[in-house]
């Protein structure tokens, strides 16, 4: 085998292992959409009433530029987990955004006392912008 040949072959190894060694962290699949009745103008209203942008950069969000939290802009692919605790689904983020402590006890997010619907609403908005 040429030299070059050899040369060729290892650099697609080692490209090859580097696509691996990704699998499994930051770039997530959403594998489900949120159902249609779920209003994404009402979440985006209630990601504003809420204060979601002084702790996580939103796009769309005018404000929403904080840093304590994740970037929630393109959720949808950007996770494949929700607090690294559960698999990135819309019913699993209406659950998170419910109640985080009930998942994980120290976690910076408060419970807001969001309610199912507002939830769902916030949930269409972060999987569809």
């Amino acid at each position: 085998m040429s030299g070059r040949v050899l040369i060729v072959l290892l650099a697609l190894a080692a490209l090859a292992a580097a696509a691996l060694a990704g699998c499994g962290q930051g770039q997530g699949v959403l594998h489900a959409a949120p159902p249609q009745s779920w209003n994404d103008s009402r979440g985006k209203m209630l990601i504003e009433y809420y204060g979601c942008g002084a702790c996580h950069v939103i796009g769309g969000v005018s404000g929403a530029n904080g840093h304590v939290g994740p970037p929630l802009t393109n959720l949808a692919s950007r996770y494949r987990q929700i607090a690294g605790v559960m698999p990135n689904t819309p019913s699993n983020l209406v659950r998170w955004i419910m109640n985080p402590p009930k998942f994980v006890h120290a976690v910076d997010m408060p419970d807001l006392g969001v309610r199912r619907p507002g939830a769902q609403d916030i949930a269409a908005y972060l999987y569809r912008q």
